[in-house]
This record gives C-alpha cells, structure tokens and sequence, in this order.
C-alpha cells in the first residue's frame, strides 16, 4: 500500500498496511501509526462535545481504560478476530475503518 496516509481506509487498507508496518516497511509503519493516532483523536473528538455538555455518549469505555494507540490496536484486532469468527469480516471488509471502529465501540462498551 504505497502513498500518502488517509483519513478514512477500508477495513482492507487498514489490515494490509498493518501487515506491512508489522513485516518491517518504515514507511508503511509510519503511515499506520499516524493512521491509529489520527482515529484515536478522531474519536476523542466526537465524545468530547457529548460529555462536555452532558448529552448522550456514542460510547461508554470505563475510564480505567487507557484511549491509545496501543489499547486501539488491540481492540481492533480483537474486533477483527471477532468479525472473522462469526463469518461477518467478508461482508465488512470495504467498510471504512472509522464507521467500523465507532460501532465496536459502542458494542463493546454500551451506555446506560
């Protein structure tokens, strides 16, 4: 995957850059960890306004749980297992990342 970082990858872009970063292509490392940064702040960003002005959140994580690029990759892998598992990640591989990563999110961590 050569090129210049985007903002919004399909879930297919997103696991071969990944790959790539994780076989040792700097270049695709560095775009991958920009990637993971700018969804992190991404999704910060839509909760910040929710939980400043007391309306309803898209999601509930505990705040135990630490919002960075490392727990990021880790949920998404979890969530890409997840979606291989149920046969569901054919139907969801052109999907954008972020569409993919807010309903997770939301999933995983619902609010009451």
């Amino acid at each position: 995957m050569a090129g210049p970082a985007q903002a919004n990858i399909s879930l297919a872009d997103y696991m071969a850059l990944r790959a790539e970063a994780k076989a040792g292509n700097k270049g695709a490392e560095a775009r991958w960890r920009y990637y993971i940064i700018g969804l992190m702040d991404g999704i910060q960003a839509v909760q910040a306004p929710a939980s400043a002005t007391g309306t309803k959140l898209h999601f509930c994580m505990p705040d135990t749980l630490p919002m960075s690029p490392r727990f990021l990759d880790e949920f998404i892998q979890e969530a890409i297992a997840q979606l291989s598992a149920k046969g569901a990640l054919k139907n969801r591989i052109k999907q954008p990342m972020a569409v993919l990563v807010a309903l997770e999110l939301k999933n995983a961590f619902p609010c009451e």
